[in-house]
């Protein structure tokens, strides 16, 4: 009897478990990409705003203005589009088609976002506020962490601490040849140029800022990046040029494309 006690109470475990998930899934059918104008919710009679992120379900009815246009997508990288007037119910969404020249690179940097939209959904959504650091504060803003980088010169920036009058130390070690340079200064920035001095083509790096000359590496927050060459960017193109063409179809201009691919396709060029 203790035993199918047990049986049944795994059972039932695994039964809400999946009810959960596919609660949550189907929260997020669609999630708002990018829009132009003034689009809104109603929900239960009211009117909500509608913003890049925002989940598009079925308690929700979306109210499209004249010259209002909306892009959204789903869990698989589909992309859609809805620019006329009127009122759509969840049930309206679902028939839309998604855009045709969805490519599989498209798909997947789509599929990318649609990662980090919900991401952003669960950080919104937890309750407890707390947020957790190690011994020392993470500044670096760019290169953010993880990117490939094809320029011939980069531009470090670290945000400022309100009230320092201390330097700050820029830390960069080169993972290939394990050598590290420290620089010390009282500005929020530094470029350093790709000609085989600090930063070469092909080579792997590591970066972070700290407010003490000898920091604890360990505890010590770093970003890492990888300087391009040519032929290696070259071969990157097709894809950038796929998502170019989709962003630019979103419309992006040529400036924001550069800058949304280097930020969310960890791209920089």
């Amino acid at each position: 009897m203790e035993n199918l006690f047990k049986i049944a109470k795994k059972q039932f475990v695994l039964f809400a478990f999946f009810f959960v998930v596919q609660n949550i899934v189907s929260q997020h059918e669609f999630i708002v990409l990018k829009l132009t104008g003034e689009p809104y919710f109603i929900v239960n009679d009211s009117v909500k705003s509608i913003s890049k992120g925002s989940v598009m379900n079925k308690n929700k009815l979306v109210v499209m203005n004249k010259n209002d246009k909306l892009y959204f997508i789903n869990d698989k990288g589909d992309v859609f589009e809805l620019s006329d007037m009127g009122k759509y119910s969840y049930n309206s969404l679902q028939k839309i088609p998604a855009l045709k020249d969805n490519t599989t690179f498209t798909r997947k940097y789509s599929s990318y976002l649609w990662k980090e939209l919900t991401n952003n959904l669960e950080t919104r959504n937890d309750k407890s506020g707390v947020v957790y650091r190690g011994d020392d504060i993470v500044l670096m803003r760019y290169p953010a962490d993880n990117i490939k980088i094809y320029y011939s010169e980069i531009k470090f920036e670290w945000d400022s601490i309100k009230d320092k009058t201390k330097e700050y130390f820029f830390i960069l070690k080169d993972l290939d040849s394990d050598k590290t340079i420290k620089i010390g200064t009282l500005t929020t920035s530094i470029s350093l140029f790709v000609d085989g001095t600090f930063l070469k083509e092909n080579g792997n790096y590591k970066w972070a800022i700290t407010e003490t000359k000898y920091p604890n590496y360990d505890k010590t927050k770093f970003y890492n990046f990888r300087v391009l060459n040519k032929s290696e960017f070259e071969e990157l193109e097709k894809e950038i040029n796929d998502i170019s063409t989709l962003l630019k179809r979103l419309g992006h201009s040529k400036k924001e494309i550069r800058k949304i691919i280097c930020q969310d396709y960890k791209i920089c060029y």
